[in-house]
């Protein structure tokens, strides 16, 4: 909640600047530090539904582990922060980069057993559960289509997704554990930007990418995003967001495997220069 109400009062400060300024804004140009390129720096905070599975042995002995679902234990929704930057050199190329950060916590009962790390967990187990996922995306796209207050701009990137899980409770014999185990996958992927510009500064764009990696797991990304450019250097940002990935090891008889989605929809402002 601390953030959802940093993030509304960002947006607050945000629009009072355009009320006091949009009369002279409107004869301004943007700034730019290097000439022929513009720079967008923001944030967006907001609201994400988390699911997925892990299956997490120890040291990939067979039987050391078992496939537990996050809904199981708890950890379905949670606040989410992200930080981005784009940058349009020469018009034609784009570059974005951005970091997505969510820690789902939960306490509930798992209603069947299961092993984790090693450690089994026994049916009604009061068990208290923190995920911390870090997700970072880097992507060059290309205009390869312009049409009017449009564009299509082809795109390849590279995803790095971590995922780290920390498990509280106690063992079927009763003693108190305390499991943490992280996990972490690299994707490059595939994908495309649509963007439209409406009258009085407003764009609306939609990011796709993904890639399937055969026996190694897949990622796929999809955004909406809607923008409006109250000051020639400030924006603010309305969006949804759909992230799925799957990551399977492939080095030990009993593998690490999980799989994670996040759905949620975010608010936030950008700056130019």
């Amino acid at each position: 909640m601390r953030t959802l109400r940093l993030g509304s009062l960002t947006l607050t400060a945000t629009t009072l600047c355009f009320i006091i300024f949009v009369h002279p804004a409107r004869g301004q140009e943007p700034f730019r530090l290097i000439p022929e390129c513009r720079f967008l720096f923001g944030m967006d905070w907001g609201y994400v539904w988390a699911n997925g599975d892990m299956l997490i042995p120890a040291g990939g002995r067979p039987g050391s582990g078992s496939r537990v679902d996050a809904s199981n234990l708890g950890i379905d929704q949670a606040e989410a922060t992200t930080v981005f930057l784009k940058a349009s050199i020469l018009q034609n190329h784009l570059f974005e980069t951005d970091f997505l950060t969510a820690s789902p916590t939960g306490q509930r009962k798992i209603q069947a057993p299961f092993i984790f790390q090693g450690q089994t967990y026994a049916q009604d187990t009061l068990l208290e559960t923190r995920a911390d996922i870090g997700w970072f995306r880097i992507c060059y796209g290309y205009k390869a289509f312009t049409l009017a207050s449009s564009y299509l701009a082809p795109r390849i990137g590279l995803h790095h997704v971590r995922l780290g899980a920390t498990i509280n409770g106690e063992n079927k014999d009763g003693a108190l554990l305390s499991n943490t185990r992280r996990l972490d996958g690299t994707y490059p992927v595939l994908g495309v930007e649509a963007r439209h510009s409406f009258p009085y500064g407003m764009d609306l764009s939609m990011e796709l990418e993904g890639m399937h990696l055969i026996t190694r797991g897949f990622v796929t990304l999809l955004h909406i995003a809607g923008d409006w450019e109250v000051h020639p250097d400030v924006s603010l940002r309305v969006g949804i967001l759909a992230r799925v990935c799957n990551w399977t090891e492939d080095n030990q008889p009993l593998n690490n495997e999980w799989t994670l989605s996040v759905a949620g929809f975010s608010t936030g402002v950008s700056f130019g220069f």
